[in-house]
């Protein structure tokens, strides 16, 4: 499943019915429930070329997905470890991101190893954490302004 919308799709959907891919690759679009559908999948691939900071990355990853992403400038490294907690590829390396799919797919003790991470995803990027520091900042700008 591949959601989301971009210029590519007409050319996503001329492969996918090329490949006979029709009953195996869905093209929803953009969902306002992504979670639901995270929830449901094995694993979750951000092949970006370019990326802000990956929130789309942390929810996978808190609802235990394991993770592949492209190794972008900014985002991906900031909240993935390779071979840790998520495989990194560099950006644009069909090959490599091949390698990654077929060693997930392929292998369940490893998308459970790399998804085992789930409680320390929502430790360091969930809302508690994220509110002290902003708490933490604005009491600084404060106290600088003061």
């Amino acid at each position: 499943m591949i959601l989301g919308e971009g210029d590519e799709r007409p050319e996503l959907e001329r492969l996918i019915s090329c490949l006979g891919l029709r009953d195996r690759v869905a093209l929803p679009g953009r969902t306002k429930n992504p979670s639901a559908v995270l929830k449901r999948a094995k694993l979750f691939v951000l092949p970006s070329r370019h990326e802000g900071f990956g929130n789309v990355l942390i929810e996978a990853m808190a609802c235990g997905l394991p993770v592949i992403a492209a190794d972008c400038p900014s985002g991906p490294n900031e909240i993935v470890r390779d071979g840790e907690n998520g495989l990194l590829v560099p950006t644009e390396d069909v090959p490599a991101l091949q390698a990654a799919l077929e060693r997930l797919m392929s292998d369940e003790a490893e998308r459970e190893r790399l998804s085992c991470n789930r409680e320390k995803v929502q430790e360091l990027f969930g809302i508690r954490r994220v509110t002290e520091a902003w708490e933490r900042l604005l009491q600084q700008v404060t106290a600088e302004r003061a």
